[in-house]
């Protein structure tokens, strides 16, 4: 943000600001329409990798857990009870985006889960 400050307009001379916007960033002059843009995509959706999230510690008789597996295996309440019952179940398997959702809703519901393979992302 602080080169931008340096840099000038190419078209006016005026001062060039940093704005970053979803997956689109650039510089923008201060003073007129001149601005250069670019697409920038974080690593996380790029990454084509197939991860496994397991749950490693649960409560089959806490709604919240199982409704949070629930969610997170595309199942029903009885067949998320059932797979909270099991050791190390599976409750999702996909890209790395979604993972890191599905992993913030478990552990918001106070569940353990492992990733595999090993995932970066926070």
């Amino acid at each position: 943000m602080e080169a931008a400050m340096n840099m000038l307009c190419e078209k006016c001379g005026g001062a060039m600001e940093v704005r970053r916007e979803g997956s689109t960033q650039g510089l923008y002059c201060t003073q007129c329409d001149w601005a250069v843009v670019t697409t920038v995509f974080p690593e996380i959706k790029k990454d084509m990798t197939q991860y496994e999230v397991r749950v490693t510690q649960g409560d089959v008789h806490n709604d919240g857990q199982i409704k949070a597996v629930a969610s997170a295996a595309g199942v029903n309440f009885l067949a998320a009870r059932r797979l909270l019952g099991e050791r190390e179940p599976l409750v999702y398997s996909g890209r790395a985006i979604k993972v890191l959702e599905v992993k913030n809703s478990l552990e918001s519901a106070g569940l353990t889960c492992v990733i595999s393979p090993a995932f970066i992302y926070s």
